[in-house]
């Protein structure tokens, strides 16, 4: 593979595409978990549409409709973006009507590689957020008041190394015993920095991680918490633009890897300050920074706390945008993407036609002449 195909702009290197060349010999040499290797082979099995599709009917638009079921890899470049869009739809129909704020919180990077070692911490760390603001809000409002906080675990940054953060989506205030939302416009990043630090390192300290690492931390380091004005979302509908897009994807998008050749993967980010930054890795290296931010299996990275954890958010229903009952349709085991699904040209509500186990041809008039054959 010579180096005239890193610049042959006909030809797009994927993730996919590295995995297939160099996964085989990877697990030769390196020892990966379970996890990770069932993540690599689903990803590597799959063509956008590997678990089938569902089929539905427009009547106004006289149209079939098919929505397609991927491998659901945290690899796949395809699946982790139609599961991140679902997702942040989905969301923003059970998010409360009342002003919401997006933060990021990170913690000093000597604690890391405890967070990169031991996994159970990981849980730890989000409840961290929570304890926050559970112990922050109520005193600059000062009232008892429930936060509502939807927490998700980013664990890498643009370089592909092990960086845990969190991204959350907060009610701006809380809810009192009156059932009423009290809101607090201004969140002074500062004192929830402090109010952070603290939280954080002491639950991490409970749990295993030494404390003079804890306490040099706490004393020394400056615990990151973005708290940004352009981070406020009056209209739930836009979650997707602020949350969406940190959900179910991999370490890096297919559009920022530049080239392959000789087993050397190029690839840029753009830092703060707006400036491309180019990286080489070796194969090996990029696959490992690849797949050790895939969590353990059943690992929840995103969580739902205070008011919109699931025991107290019956108690503020009234607020929801959208009844929190959901029925869902179970064919094969697998769930529909949704209860109504409607015509993205016309809106209709859409007739369910049928599902089909395997993927479907890339000519679908067979399916539909399959379809009408059967019904009439």
């Amino acid at each position: 593979m010579g180096d005239d195909f890193i610049h042959d702009k006909k030809f797009s290197v994927t993730v996919r595409f590295i995995l297939c060349l160099c996964w085989f010999y990877y697990v030769e040499c390196h020892v990966v978990r379970d996890v990770e290797y069932r993540e690599v082979l689903k990803a590597l099995g799959c063509y956008g549409n590997v678990g089938g599709c569902f089929v539905y009917y427009c009547k106004k638009c006289n149209e079939y409709v098919f929505r397609n079921l991927g491998c659901n890899s945290r690899l796949c470049s395809c699946c982790g973006k139609r599961h991140a869009d679902k997702w942040a739809l989905s969301l923003s129909k059970r998010m409360f009507k009342v002003p919401h704020r997006h933060l990021v919180l990170s913690i000093a990077s000597e604690l890391w590689p405890y967070l990169k070692n031991d996994r159970k911490l990981w849980k730890v760390y989000m409840d961290s957020a929570i304890d926050t603001l559970d112990d922050y809000l109520p005193k600059i409002i000062k009232q008892d008041i429930k936060v509502g906080a939807i927490v998700i675990l980013h664990p890498f940054g643009k370089d592909m190394k092990f960086q845990p953060h969190l991204h959350l989506i907060i009610t701006e205030g809380g809810f009192n015993e009156q059932n009423e939302f009290i809101n607090k416009i201004f969140i002074n990043a500062e004192g929830l920095a402090s109010s952070w630090k603290y939280h954080v390192c002491k639950n991490l300290s409970k749990h295993g991680v030494p404390f003079n690492v804890t306490n040099w931390c706490f004393h020394n380091k400056r615990f990151y918490v973005w708290v940004h004005k352009d981070g406020r979302i009056n209209n739930p509908k836009l979650i997707a633009r602020y949350i969406g897009r940190y959900v179910r994807h991999p370490a890096i998008a297919n559009s920022r890897i530049d080239g392959f050749a000789n087993g050397i993967v190029k690839f840029h980010y753009e830092n703060h300050d707006k400036q491309i930054i180019n990286i080489n890795m070796t194969s090996d290296e990029f696959i490992t920074n690849l797949i050790q931010h895939i969590p353990e299996k059943q690992f929840k990275m995103i969580r739902y706390y205070g008011a919109y954890s699931r025991r107290n958010r019956k108690t503020f229903k009234k607020h929801l945008q959208s009844s929190i009952e959901q029925t869902k349709l179970m064919i094969y085991g697998i769930e529909l993407p949704e209860k109504i699904i409607y015509c993205t040209k016309c809106h209709t509500e859409l007739e369910f036609i049928i599902y089909q186990a395997k993927p479907p041809p890339k000519d679908k008039t067979k399916i539909i002449n399959w379809i009408d054959n059967n019904n009439q």
